[in-house]
Protein backbone atom coordinates (compact mmCIF):
# COMPACT_ATOMS: atom_id res chain seq x y z
CA UNK A 1 0.00 0.00 0.00
CA UNK A 2 1.45 3.12 -1.05
CA UNK A 3 0.62 6.73 0.72
CA UNK A 4 0.29 9.69 -1.32
CA UNK A 5 0.36 13.27 0.20
CA UNK A 6 0.97 16.27 -0.82
CA UNK A 7 3.74 18.55 0.63
CA UNK A 8 3.56 22.05 0.67
CA UNK A 9 6.37 24.19 1.04
CA UNK A 10 6.17 26.40 4.77
CA UNK A 11 5.51 29.89 4.74
CA UNK A 12 8.08 31.63 6.40
CA UNK A 13 6.80 34.65 8.19
CA UNK A 14 8.04 37.64 8.98
CA UNK A 15 7.83 40.07 11.79
CA UNK A 16 8.65 43.71 12.02
CA UNK A 17 11.79 43.21 14.61
CA UNK A 18 13.54 40.82 11.51
CA UNK A 19 14.70 42.60 9.16
CA UNK A 20 15.48 46.47 9.64
CA UNK A 21 14.02 48.86 7.26
CA UNK A 22 15.31 50.77 5.19
CA UNK A 23 15.37 54.24 5.22
CA UNK A 24 13.68 56.48 3.64
CA UNK A 25 15.42 59.36 1.70
CA UNK A 26 15.03 62.94 3.96
CA UNK A 27 13.16 65.47 1.91
CA UNK A 28 14.19 68.50 1.32
CA UNK A 29 12.00 71.42 2.85
CA UNK A 30 15.19 73.88 3.04
CA UNK A 31 13.93 77.04 0.30
CA UNK A 32 16.29 79.15 -0.99
CA UNK A 33 16.82 82.44 0.83
CA UNK A 34 16.07 84.63 -1.68
CA UNK A 35 12.27 83.32 -1.50
CA UNK A 36 10.78 85.50 1.23
CA UNK A 37 7.82 83.09 2.81
CA UNK A 38 5.00 84.57 4.97
CA UNK A 39 4.73 82.64 8.44
CA UNK A 40 1.23 80.59 6.64
CA UNK A 41 3.45 79.74 3.52
CA UNK A 42 6.34 78.05 5.64
CA UNK A 43 3.72 76.34 8.02
CA UNK A 44 2.41 74.61 5.15
CA UNK A 45 6.10 73.52 3.69
CA UNK A 46 6.26 71.86 7.08
CA UNK A 47 3.26 70.27 7.46
CA UNK A 48 4.31 67.76 4.58
CA UNK A 49 7.70 67.41 6.36
CA UNK A 50 6.41 65.37 9.12
CA UNK A 51 5.79 62.05 8.99
CA UNK A 52 3.02 60.24 8.59
CA UNK A 53 1.83 57.71 11.13
CA UNK A 54 1.60 54.17 9.20
CA UNK A 55 -1.81 53.48 9.18
CA UNK A 56 -3.26 50.10 10.65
Amino acid sequence: MAVTGRSEPVKQVCHPHDKPKAAKPQASTTVPASWKLTPQQQAFIDIFAEDEVPKQ
